[in-house]
């Protein structure tokens, strides 16, 4: 596999504050469709990310190393040990972390994986940039409003409507501002990013 996927994405990315390191075995400009196939490390003790849930996408978590530890809708506490997995339906509110005493690794797949991809690396690029808290959360509303457009997630709480209404108003004032609403400082490959793959 090479270190960077045909558009020149790094395929290794990590959130320095949360200590979460994923590897994308297949993205979204791999050929293949449209899933997106990641593996993922999570340190011992990490809270992982708040509740919530997405739109647009359904995911499935399979534990490869260490417990994986879920909450699923109604569920608390699940414990998914290596070869065990769970699927997670669109809108249904979930979280992962690790209350193991070492790292848990797991595989993720996202179908389809877009957004799941362009989250992923926005939000691990702010975390790099000091701008999201502990959780891996935006700090600065508008760019919670934006992260939460192009994740197509939505936290738990809030009813739905309502966070709808406010998002579509921060990304609004965002783009005003001239924020970009695509976060492509951490989506798209640098023009300068060099080219490690072999000749053919």
């Amino acid at each position: 596999m090479h270190d960077r996927t045909p558009t020149g994405l790094e395929r290794v990315i990590a959130n320095p504050v949360m200590g979460v390191e994923v590897t994308f075995l297949k993205a979204v400009d791999d050929p293949g469709g449209d899933q997106v196939e990641s593996l993922v490390r999570i340190p011992a003790g990490e809270i992982g990310p708040p509740p919530h849930y997405h739109l647009d996408f359904e995911e499935r978590f399979t534990a490869v190393e260490g417990t994986l530890h879920m909450d699923l809708g109604d569920q608390r506490g699940l414990r998914l040990e290596p070869g065990e997995s769970v699927l997670v339906p669109r809108t249904v509110r979930h979280r992962y972390y690790n209350a193991g005493d070492r790292d848990a690794v797991f595989r993720f797949e996202a179908t389809p994986g877009a957004a799941y991809e362009r989250a992923t690396r926005a939000a691990f690029g702010l975390a790099r940039d000091g701008r999201t808290d502990h959780r891996g959360v935006p700090r600065e509303l508008l760019d919670k409003a934006l992260m939460f457009d192009l994740a197509g997630s939505f936290a738990e709480g809030p009813p739905l409507w309502l966070q709808k209404i406010l998002t579509r108003a921060g990304v609004r004032v965002a783009v005003a501002l001239g924020r970009d609403p695509g976060f492509r400082r951490y989506t798209e490959a640098s023009p300068h990013a060099p080219d490690r793959r072999p000749a053919t």
